[in-house]
């Protein structure tokens, strides 16, 4: 399957750069036919992603959203990580899922709440200018 970075790729290969369909199937590793489809817009098969659902937590998702709302009134060292939501939802509620799909649900919900929104750092060095 071609994904969105290649079909930009041939795109700009052929209408920018000039190069023939051969040279950006040697490149790409695509048939000359689906390169042939993309540059006459005719290749379909290039869909967003879907929204994936999470059947196997969904009967857990409201109390991790408990956990992480009562969170938000507790000091930063002491609230819940991806980790420890997995580890009590193991032991407490009986959860039979990966910790993969624990952690992509918690990075989705705290983004919605806008918890722990990552901050920005400039050095502040004025040595650096003097060197100019």
């Amino acid at each position: 399957m071609i994904t969105m970075d290649q079909y930009e790729y041939i795109r700009t290969a052929h209408r920018v750069y000039g190069k023939s369909i051969r040279q950006i199937q040697k490149e790409t590793g695509h048939s000359r036919v689906t390169i042939r489809k993309v540059l006459q817009g005719e290749f379909t098969e290039c869909r967003q992603k879907s929204v994936k659902s999470y059947p196997v937590l969904e009967k857990h998702r409201e109390t991790i959203e408990v956990w992480l709302k009562e969170d938000r009134e507790n000091p930063k060292k002491q609230r819940h990580t991806a980790r420890r939501i997995y580890t009590r939802l193991v032991e407490e509620e009986g959860y039979a899922g990966s910790e993969v799909t624990v952690r992509r649900y918690v990075r989705q919900v705290k983004a919605k709440e806008g918890m722990e929104l990552p901050g920005v750092y400039l050095v502040l060095e004025p040595e650096c200018g003097q060197e100019a």
